[in-house]
């Protein structure tokens, strides 16, 4: 019985109960994406910067700069 007035409260509140759901998710996304962006970022900077440092060589090697 109880889960029928659970969802007679959800039909009533449907509004309310979606924006929570929506800043729930949006919050769980950011949190994720951030952990994701911390854990990659020192990779991909160890990665990128010898290609970096390369082009650079090769532009003053050509005295472009």
């Amino acid at each position: 019985m109880e889960q029928f007035q659970i969802g007679e409260a959800i039909k009533e509140n449907n509004t309310r109960t979606t924006a929570t759901f929506a800043v729930l998710m949006a919050v769980i996304f950011m949190a994720s994406f951030i952990l994701t962006v911390v854990n990659v970022a020192p990779t991909l900077v160890i990665l990128a910067a010898p290609a970096l440092l390369m082009n650079l060589g090769w532009l003053i090697f050509a005295r472009s700069i």
